[in-house]
């Protein structure tokens, strides 16, 4: 039976925002980051790692807040080490998680997988999210990742997270470097015909700019 833990990658600089975008208003109401982790909540895994960085001391107890209505364990994940970029917010995740694991002497407490999530994903939802989890049962062995179609003059397939990786993937994970995100493992992981990817076109709009909230808005009118 899979146990799965999800990592929630909130450790960047927000540069292109010019300000803290974690804490801008989604349409729902909610600050972008509360949002991000409640339809992880929704979820009901077994417990959720927010990795954060630049923008620790300003989200930790929006994070403590959201974690308290939800029903999942949650645990924040400070990393050091984020201007590396985002291959050491994943490292960091993890490793907590990992070792968490370690830690426990029950037999029953293996994860057999890892959802890693992006925190500025304002489309994404619960039921989206699902989708992915769906597909466990019938490829335990494979990275499930979202897919979307990028258009354009050379339109093509976007593989991309949110993204489930079995245990085999971690060391894969494990060994990221700099600002070179998930993406890299799963092209890995396709090329040996070992990934399944889900339709999921709301992982596409992610806000890097204030800008990007007007666009989003619009395609809620």
């Amino acid at each position: 039976m899979s146990k799965v833990a999800s990592i929630l990658l909130a450790g960047g600089e927000s540069k292109r925002y010019g300000s803290n975008k974690l804490l801008s208003p989604h349409y729902s109401g909610l600050p972008l980051i509360q949002y991000a982790l409640q339809q992880l909540h929704g979820l009901n895994l077994t417990a959720t790692y927010v990795v954060t960085g630049h923008w620790h001391s300003e989200i930790v107890d929006v994070i403590t807040a959201s974690a308290a209505q939800g029903g999942t364990s949650t645990k924040v994940c400070y990393n050091p080490l984020w201007r590396e970029g985002i291959a050491s917010s994943i490292r960091c995740g993890l490793q907590a998680f990992m070792q968490a694991k370690s830690a426990s002497q029950a037999t029953d407490d293996e994860y057999t997988h890892v959802l890693v999530h992006l925190a500025d994903l304002a489309s994404v939802t619960t039921a989206t999210l699902q989708a992915l989890l769906n597909e466990i049962p019938s490829n335990p062995n494979h990275i499930i990742y979202s897919q979307w179609h990028k258009r354009g003059l050379d339109e093509k397939v976007k593989a991309t997270v949110p993204a489930i990786f079995p245990q085999a993937a971690f060391e894969s994970l494990l060994a990221l470097s700099g600002d070179k995100g998930a993406k890299k493992v799963i092209e890995d992981w396709r090329c040996n015909g070992q990934t399944i990817g889900v339709n999921h076109p709301e992982s596409a709009f992610d806000i890097d700019a204030p800008s990007d909230w007007k666009a989003y808005r619009s395609t809620k009118a």
